[in-house]
């Protein structure tokens, strides 16, 4: 309180009074008679002229002035009757005898342009609180959003640490499988053993490239597909060399994917090699094509078509991936050969920014 002005308590009571008044400022130039506990302070608290700011956490200004004693003389006392005698008649000098009287309880009162200017004043105050709030709130944003960034670098560097030592265990893994299958001198276990190096080149692929891009979520499937297939031609011999014809499009989807349809295109390999052309080297074509949110992957040959219904570990395993993948795996003729058509949805990753935002707003 700055001047002459009620106690702390006496202002915490006008303010809840003034309050049930509403938005709107209010003010008056005798308080007492609208409030009548403010008489015992009508010395300094007369007149009020008195804006709320926030009802939320009750703010308000209040403007009090002092009382002003107004003195009024009257043509005689209302309040006292005229005693005529018997016979005597009212005259004019004994009915309005001066009488003066004191008003208390009365300020000055509050101009129209005062009452404006605290409803601008209103106006402004309120501008510059919620002016205030913005500025706190974009500051609390841009901490989160720091502190979001932070946390995907921090998550995209573990990933990609992750992803390369995955990538040194497959390709130790694959280094004991070829020693192991040099050791052995059975034709079938080192054929076995061999389509195993060729699984997890598949996965090791992934790893590989997940560690050297930008990107550890998703991959672009055509550019993974051919340097899988790049794998599958020196693991297949010389002879196979110049047997593949490519035709991808480039499509991006969740690495996870990735994977799976590696592993497809892995299998319909070997059995193509295995079975296609008895053994011997033959031409192998790989599609890839998107349609909308779909994709389809077409590998066929130019061989003795299918041969035999038997579902091997390879058959199985591909059953296995397609279910993962969501999608379907058509058999058919290529006259000559065979067509194989695996389609899955696109799918994306899901952003790894999204739970660490979800965090920081709760």
């Amino acid at each position: 309180c700055n001047g002459a002005c009620p106690d702390e308590a006496q202002i915490r009571e006008i303010a809840g009074w003034v309050r049930k008044k509403g938005t709107e400022p209010f003010h008056t130039d005798s308080l007492s008679s609208e409030f009548p506990a403010a008489a015992a302070y009508r010395d300094h608290g007369s007149g009020v002229l008195a804006i709320t700011l926030s009802f939320q956490t009750p703010t308000m200004l209040l403007w009090f002035r002092a009382e002003e004693k107004q003195v009024v003389e009257w043509a005689g006392n209302p309040h006292k009757a005229v005693n005529l005698q018997p016979g005597e008649k009212l005259t004019p000098r004994a009915s309005f005898e001066a009488w003066t009287q004191v008003v208390h309880g009365k300020a000055r009162r509050w101009s129209q342009p005062e009452v404006e200017a605290a409803r601008r004043l209103t106006v402004r105050l309120y501008d510059a609180r919620q002016n205030r709030r913005i500025r706190d709130l974009a500051d609390s944003l841009s901490v989160a959003v720091a502190d979001k960034d932070r946390l995907i670098a921090q998550q995209e560097t573990l990933l990609k640490e992750v992803n390369h030592r995955v990538q040194n265990s497959l390709q130790l893994v694959m280094a004991f499988l070829a020693l192991q299958g040099r050791a052995s001198d059975d034709p079938a276990l080192t054929g076995h053993l061999t389509e195993a190096q060729r699984r997890l080149s598949a996965v090791a692929l992934v790893h590989r490239r997940l560690y050297t891009d930008d990107n550890v979520q998703s991959i672009d499937l055509s550019r993974y597909l051919t340097d899988l297939i790049v794998d599958l031609k020196g693991s297949m011999g010389d002879e196979w060399a110049n047997q593949f014809a490519l035709d991808l499009a480039p499509i991006t989807i969740a690495a996870d994917d990735a994977v799976q349809v590696g592993l497809v295109l892995v299998e319909l390999v070997i059995n193509a090699q295995k079975y296609a052309y008895g053994g011997a080297p033959g031409p192998i074509f790989v599609n890839l094509e998107q349609h909308r949110a779909r994709f389809r992957m077409i590998v066929a040959d130019a061989g003795r078509g299918k041969t035999g219904t038997r579902k091997g570990f390879g058959t199985r395993m591909l059953d296995s991936m397609v279910r993962r993948l969501n999608g379907t795996l058509e058999v058919s003729d290529n006259m000559p050969g065979v067509r194989t058509v695996l389609t899955a949805p696109i799918t994306q990753p899901r952003a790894p920014a999204d739970a660490i935002v979800e965090d920081a707003f709760q």
